[in-house]
């Protein structure tokens, strides 16, 4: 497991249970500076991101200058996408602190949560077709790999993180 992940894992279970811990109320001063440590720690994956496709994709100079904006733009529509799971996992956090989840709060966060994930799917569906453009059909099915492993390892990271909605 890389270093980064740890830290990201621990941050993000301090984020939840100081969620928890804080209330059902509108974001407090500690739980936005939690939220700006879990941001930076993303940073960290974001840059872990780029060094295994770098090493993985193994681009030549040519290739890599056409690559590299079109990835860079995919890493700016996570961020995006991010910020927004983060909001949505923070009134997660304020529901179970209130003790149980209300059906019209479950259907709207379970609405959010696939909304999130067909943007993500989009946003990554998109690079592919870019990347394609710039690259062999061989490398961009080895690129689709690439973020389908890094993806699942962190997801699930962040999954373990979350208790199931009572």
């Amino acid at each position: 497991m890389k270093p980064g992940f740890l830290r990201l894992r621990a941050v993000a279970a301090i984020v939840l249970y100081a969620g928890l811990a804080l209330g059902a109320h509108a974001a407090t001063t500690e739980e936005d500076a939690a939220i700006g440590l879990i941001r930076e720690q993303f940073k960290d994956v974001d840059l872990q991101r780029v060094i295994e496709v770098s090493s993985k994709m193994k681009l030549d100079e040519h290739s890599a200058k056409r690559f590299w904006p079109i990835y860079q733009s995919y890493l700016l529509d996570i961020v995006v996408m991010r910020d927004r799971q983060l909001g949505n996992l923070g009134e997660f956090a304020r529901q179970l602190n209130a003790g149980w989840i209300d059906d019209p709060t479950a259907r709207a966060s379970l609405a959010r949560s696939l909304e999130l994930e067909q943007a993500r799917l989009e946003a990554r569906q998109r690079m592919i077709r870019r990347a394609g453009e710039v690259l062999s059909p061989t490398q961009a099915l080895r690129l689709y790999q690439i973020e389908l492993t890094m993806d699942a390892a962190l997801r699930k990271r962040l999954l373990e993180q979350i208790p199931p909605a009572q």
